[in-house]
């Protein structure tokens, strides 16, 4: 929906436009253009002193968490686990974070790595996931709580758990929650675990997840769930599809 039909509804919309759309590409062109324009308006947004909600408008929620609990926990920063994207940063450290839905707490250090953020996003061009997850594993020197002397990373730790499946894009992905602190920032973080913040390729209905789930950001469904169709299609039958098979497992 464009900004005038939601503004025509009554809801709270902030303008955010971009002044020349790359339409003839667009995924280098378009996308990158509406990803960067996201991280300025979050950027903006939390120096305002207001904290903030990503989520990309294909998550879908089964059910109310009151963002106040993320504020009384006390990190600066949340992450949802992705899948294997980017897969040179994956293939390097064992797991990466998603872009498309954390929770930041507008602090003096979150405006520190939202800083480091920008430095990498230059131009009106960027693609978010990448950016944040090279912010994340080569800028931010992270210390991470509760880890064995030696062990310099939760994808090292003994007997993690993971996802156990014959699938190529699913197996050996990172589960539990972990949790540290940027020695360059100082901001603290959470990773969410797999199963409150679920994102996995197909996996349905045979991986949903349980009912203390938030939400889930499936991708890859099988067409015997969604239908045939183009992406948009299955998009919009996901939601069904989570609702059937996955809500309140």
């Amino acid at each position: 929906m464009t900004y005038n039909a939601l503004h025509s509804e009554n809801l709270r919309v902030i303008p955010c436009f971009i002044a020349n759309p790359d339409y003839g590409h667009p995924v280098r062109g378009l996308w990158q253009q509406i990803m960067s324009a996201r991280l300025h308006l979050t950027i903006d947004i939390l120096r305002n002193g207001t904290h903030v909600l990503i989520t990309d408008i294909d998550n879908i929620f089964s059910r109310h968490v009151p963002l106040v609990g993320f504020l009384e926990e006390g990190y600066d920063v949340y992450h949802a686990y992705e899948m294997r994207y980017p897969q040179s940063i994956y293939n390097e450290f064992g797991f990466v974070v998603c872009s498309g839905h954390q929770f930041l707490r507008s602090s003096p250090a979150t405006l520190e790595f939202m800083k480091l953020v920008m430095k990498r996003c230059r131009g009106s061009k960027c693609d978010d996931q990448v950016t944040y997850n090279k912010v994340f594993f080569y800028d931010l020197d992270i210390e991470w709580d509760g880890l064995d002397v030696g062990v310099d990373s939760p994808n090292d730790v003994r007997g993690a758990l993971r996802v156990n499946t014959t699938h190529a894009e699913n197996t050996n992905l990172l589960v539990e929650s972990v949790t540290g602190r940027s020695r360059v920032t100082n901001h603290t973080v959470k990773i969410w675990d797999r199963d409150f913040a679920w994102r996995l390729a197909g996996a349905i209905p045979e991986w949903c997840p349980s009912e203390n789930n938030w939400l889930g950001m499936p991708t890859k469904l099988d067409d015997s769930l969604t239908g045939a169709g183009n992406k948009i299609h299955k998009k919009i039958a996901a939601f069904q599809v989570w609702d059937t098979h996955c809500r309140g497992q």
